[in-house]
């Protein structure tokens, strides 16, 4: 998302964001890279199925309460 407009550390900011929501992240209850983001707070493990609700933007869930 480049656009000519706005400040530079509003777009830094943006791609922070952007990188954050579409990296993958371990799963708590298999251990692998797997996790994606389905939609904003919600995210699947595509190995064994997990579904978790956290934040909108990334995971923040270390293990299963």
């Amino acid at each position: 998302m480049r656009a000519p407009r706005y400040g530079v550390g509003v777009r830094n900011r943006l791609d922070a964001i952007y990188l954050l929501r579409s990296k993958k992240y371990s799963c708590p209850r298999c251990k692998k890279q797997s996790i994606k983001r389905v939609s904003s707070g919600i995210w699947k493990c595509k190995r064994c199925g997990l579904e978790i609700a956290d934040n909108a933007y990334s995971l923040t869930v270390k293990s299963l309460r």
